[in-house]
């Protein structure tokens, strides 16, 4: 028995999903000399729910010099709920040179600014990114676009927020520019950069705004984001009529096992006059578990089955 072998043996076995075999092999490797298989370690013990055992190995691999392990160090903090911990983890990852680590402090100090020992805050946070951003940083971009586009569509139109704030938005906007700058990179970015346009297209007779975003909701949709692949069928439904085509991307969507899409699908369905089909496509939301379909098949049963509703008969 041997390090090398150890650490092999450990690689094999988490790629295969046996992390209990690959934290063991890590280990034996450790004990044999092998620092390098630290990280390694510490990914199997957070795969198996060991967050302390985990941070300890991190912990380690950081001393020992590995450039790699601040950021794990840190998610494994996060696990543990000390924010503070993380921040000086990642603090330390940038110092060492990774890149990735600028994205989960700004989140810290997103999400935890305030919190006993936390340095950052919310406006820390966004100068971060946004400096990053601007250094061409496309994650950076894509993490404060959607951050900014989400603020925006927060709360109803007579708040200020909804597709009306988006509607007002100037072309160009520096929400837009963040989002062109991830949309590359980060699903999320792409699908809110395609809403923006499509809010555009419908709002202002932009056709070519409009154009734009289906073109992206079909990229985001054909590769496999279930999030663009619902705001395609409604684009199709709402903007063009095509109910076909917004029931073709829905069913497909929801038979290749996005549980949402069932809801989306069973109502389509009922405003399309084809309500025993309906109810059972929402049925079949409700078991996959979706929380929406199950309130709408209520409300769905009340409008076309009230007696039976009403006696606790109505048909599931």
């Amino acid at each position: 028995m041997d390090a090398d072998s150890e650490h092999d043996r450990g690689v094999d076995a988490a790629e295969a999903g046996r992390f209990e075999e690959a934290a063991e092999a890590f280990a034996r490797a450790v004990a044999l000399g092998d620092r390098d298989a630290l990280l390694g370690l510490g990914n199997a013990l957070l795969d198996l729910g060991r967050d302390q055992e985990a941070e300890t190995a991190f912990a380690r691999a950081v001393d020992q010099g590995d450039p790699l392990a601040g950021l794990n160090l840190g998610i494994a903090r996060e696990r543990l709920e000390d924010w503070a911990g993380a921040e000086r983890a990642y603090q330390e990852a940038r110092r060492a040179g990774d890149p990735r680590a600028l994205v989960f402090l700004a989140d810290v100090w997103r999400w935890h600014g305030g919190e006993p020992g936390v340095g950052g805050g919310e406006d820390d946070a966004r100068d971060l990114l946004r400096t990053a951003a601007a250094a061409g940083d496309a994650e950076a971009a894509a993490v404060l676009g959607t951050w900014m586009f989400s603020e925006l569509t927060r709360g109803s139109a007579d708040q200020g927020g909804g597709d009306e704030a988006v509607a007002a938005l100037p072309v160009d906007s520096e929400v837009e520019q963040l989002l062109r700058a991830g949309a590359g990179y980060d699903d999320d970015a792409r699908g809110d950069l395609a809403w923006l346009l499509r809010v555009r297209g419908v709002r202002r007779g932009d056709r070519a705004a409009h154009a734009e975003a289906l073109q992206l909701l079909r990229a985001g949709a054909a590769a496999g984001d279930p999030t663009s692949a619902i705001r395609l069928s409604l684009a199709l439904e709402e903007d063009l009529g095509d109910l076909d085509g917004a029931e073709a991307v829905l069913r497909a969507l929801a038979e290749g096992g996005e549980p949402r899409a069932w809801n989306n699908l069973g109502l389509l369905l009922e405003r399309r006059g084809r309500i025993v089909e309906a109810r059972r496509v929402l049925s079949r939301g409700v078991r996959a578990g979706d929380v929406l379909a199950a309130k709408n098949l209520r409300s769905f049963l009340v409008r076309h089955h009230p007696a039976q509703v009403a006696e606790g008969t109505a048909p599931l």
